[in-house]
């Protein structure tokens, strides 16, 4: 498992290559008169888009100045490699589209490092997924997990209300799939905190939750104390949810 730089030259030339073949094959597939110029005109809206990423990042800032235009480039530049996605899908290119769709999390990450607010999180959080289970050593699951806690950092608050939205269904995720990515760390300390979280932020799920993580150590050979904390998080809930 790698984590892609999030370093912008690095993301423009990524996201130019996935573009390019997204419009190659396009060209050949003979969906072309059914799809327009859609491939195309996304390969010059998402170039456009890391451009005035760049300006404002070459730009002086004062704090919080010009954050509101990050925040929309953020949401705008999201919705657009989403839909660059969904044409590899369409052109029969799901290993292309899954490629596409990684580039949600680097970019959001350079949103947040650069003191934007993630307002969407739905594109971030299927790219997370696919890393989470992705097997990797717990050195790297713990760089991931990292990488989590920015994400949760730089989300909108919008994203904890309305708990029945799509919004709060993809802020449980990322906070679940951090949980999970602290387990596969294997440390301790960030087991604790991811625990603590969703104890705290998804009561309704922990139960469940932990039951899951002590199949996970039946299944798997951890380490003792990382089964021991499992077992008291688990205990800790079964006996919450028999008390109610």
């Amino acid at each position: 498992m790698r984590i892609s730089p999030v370093d912008l030259p690095s993301l423009r030339e990524r996201l130019s290559e996935l573009a390019d073949r997204v419009c190659e094959i396009w060209e050949t597939s003979g969906l072309t008169d059914d799809a327009g110029d859609v491939p195309p005109l996304l390969r010059d809206a998402l170039a456009q888009w890391v451009d005035r990423l760049d300006h404002l990042q070459l730009g002086v800032r004062k704090p919080g100045v010009g954050n509101i235009e990050l925040d929309a480039l953020g949401e705008q530049g999201l919705r657009l490699l989403t839909d660059l996605a969904r044409q590899a899908t369409r052109i029969n290119q799901p290993a292309l589209a899954t490629e596409i769709e990684q580039l949600c999390l680097p970019f959001a990450l350079w949103i947040g490092r650069n003191g934007g607010e993630i307002r969407d999180l739905a594109p971030v959080v299927r790219a997370l997924k696919d890393l989470v289970d992705r097997p990797a050593r717990p050195q790297v699951k713990a760089q991931l997990f990292a990488c989590c806690c920015e994400l949760v950092d730089a989300a909108s608050p919008t994203c904890q209300e309305h708990r029945d939205g799509d919004a709060h269904q993809a802020w449980r995720l990322l906070l679940l799939n951090r949980a999970i990515v602290a387990t596969h760390s294997q440390n301790p300390d960030l087991m604790t905190a991811a625990f603590d979280a969703v104890a705290e932020h998804l009561p309704h799920d922990a139960q469940q939750f932990f039951t899951e993580r002590m199949e996970q150590m039946a299944a798997t050979d951890y380490p003792a104390q990382v089964r021991d904390l499992v077992r008291h998080y688990f205990l800790v809930h079964t006996q919450r949810s028999q008390l109610h």
